[in-house]
């Protein structure tokens, strides 16, 4: 969906059913992305190019102010270091309903392969971990992680996180100093505005990831060297019905045979 600015057009967001596919049209709103999509288009074919449309992103980075893992860690070091509950700040339809995630590593991952197949050309791709889950049982195995004290969520609990944390600046400047850790200022390394966002939704945040709508399937990967250097890469279409388990199973052996070829 991307960023909704205007005040007026957020509160009337009306999303598409979810599980999200790659065909859907546009949503009748402004929206950076779809300007972006249309003024990239506009080249063609004189230029190639494809669209990537990520879930919520996670993924090993200290600059990333919407990364989501970054903003969860965060939050959770400033209730650690205050000795508060770690308390889920969304609404109850977010914690017991599905959502999904893509790894930054991921998303890299289908850039190269999408750079190099001639498949991908001028095609979008929904790009996602393949998986599901929901707040309400990821909340306690992160609290565990971080060591933080885990809340059940309860109807009418709700807290606002982007006020909250906007006050935790200076819990964050003694974190770092006790810790030895580069120094960093809170409002720079994470959006709360984009969790806040994300933990209120009223739908579920779910896209379809390699599933055709005749229930057929597709997979793509690449194969690296001991080094990391991309030395190959494939993609296949599964005319027949086959589940996302399969599909791994079956990108697993094409990139073994690739390998041995």
């Amino acid at each position: 969906m991307g960023p909704i600015f205007d005040p007026i057009l957020l509160k009337q967001l009306a999303p598409h059913e979810p599980p999200f596919h790659e065909s859907m049209p546009c949503l009748p709103y402004p929206n950076f992305y779809y300007a972006l999509e249309n003024f990239v288009a506009s080249y063609a074919p004189s230029v190639t190019y494809s669209v990537h449309r990520s879930s919520i992103i996670v993924g090993a980075s200290t600059r990333s102010e919407i990364n989501m893992l970054l903003m969860l860690a965060a939050y959770a070091a400033v209730c650690r270091h205050e000795g508060l509950p770690w308390r889920y700040p969304g609404n109850m339809y977010m914690w017991e309903h599905f959502c999904d995630m893509t790894d930054a590593g991921v998303l890299a991952e289908q850039h190269v392969w999408a750079a190099i197949m001639d498949v991908a050309k001028n095609e979008a791709f929904n790009c996602t971990n393949g998986n599901v889950f929901t707040w309400k049982r990821m909340w306690n195995v992160m609290s565990k992680e971080f060591d933080v004290e885990y809340v059940e969520y309860k109807e009418g609990e709700e807290f606002d996180i982007e006020e909250w944390m906007s006050k935790k600046g200076e819990a964050w400047d003694e974190i770092v100093e006790r810790n030895g850790l580069y120094k960093t200022k809170l409002e720079k390394i994470a959006c709360y505005a984009a969790f806040k966002l994300v933990a209120n939704f009223t739908f579920q945040h779910v896209s379809n990831a390699g599933i055709l709508p005749d229930r057929g399937g597709v997979i793509g990967g690449l194969l690296r060297d001991h080094e990391g250097v991309c030395v190959g890469a494939f993609t296949e279409k599964f005319p027949f019905s086959i589940n996302p388990m399969a599909l791994k199973a079956e990108a697993v052996r094409r990139r073994m045979e690739l390998a041995i070829e």
